[in-house]
């Protein structure tokens, strides 16, 4: 018994140590001074392309932000409020009208899809330059959309969230897979 517990531990240290070394080759693949580089490229990209997209009343509260993640690959992150309403203060303290309200919503919804189709297109075009990612790992924007409480709006999201695999941008670049390949291929959120 003791016998069998002792090789079994063995096996087990074995199974981790092995499964240790690969993760680290796994990592040490992925020049991360060229990752860093590329980052800041598409991070650029993403800050300017949706100022530029919008027309005012819009605000980019954060600039967007890269990070790597082993075994998963890139996230960007940025926050937006699509449709900044007037600030209530001591000196202009009316509460937002039911016209207001329907308005920044309204706004808000077309803004969100016409923002989804854009974050799309970035991915499409410029994805593919994150050379040092590898295939099978992804590439994904969440977009977090400020909403003031006072706006009432519960039933907007608060996050967007689309990516894909590096692959897949790679292979629609390549013109292996079609427009509506690569939709069915991404992944899309928003809650």
């Amino acid at each position: 018994m003791k016998k069998k517990l002792a090789v079994s531990g063995v096996f087990i240290a074995l199974v981790v140590g092995v499964t240790s070394l690969c993760q680290a080759q796994e990592r040490s693949q992925v020049d991360l001074r060229a990752l860093r580089q590329q980052l800041q490229s598409f991070q650029d990209v993403l800050n300017r392309n949706v100022q530029q997209n919008f027309e005012h009343p819009f605000a980019l509260l954060q600039d967007a932000k890269g990070i790597y993640l082993p075994w998963f690959g890139v996230a960007f992150h940025m926050e937006v409020n699509l449709y900044p309403l007037r600030m209530i203060s001591p000196f202009a303290p009316e509460p937002y009208s039911a016209e207001e309200l329907r308005k920044a919503k309204e706004s808000k919804l077309e803004r969100i899809r016409q923002l989804k189709e854009q974050l799309r297109q970035l991915l499409l075009e410029h994805a593919v330059d994150l050379g040092v990612v590898p295939g099978e790992q992804n590439v994904a924007i969440v977009v977090h959309l400020f909403n003031l409480p006072s706006e009432r709006s519960d039933d907007l999201p608060t996050q967007l969230v689309i990516g894909a695999s590096r692959q897949a941008l790679l292979d629609y670049q390549a013109h292996r897979l079609t427009a509506e390949d690569f939709r069915n291929r991404e992944f899309s959120l928003d809650f």
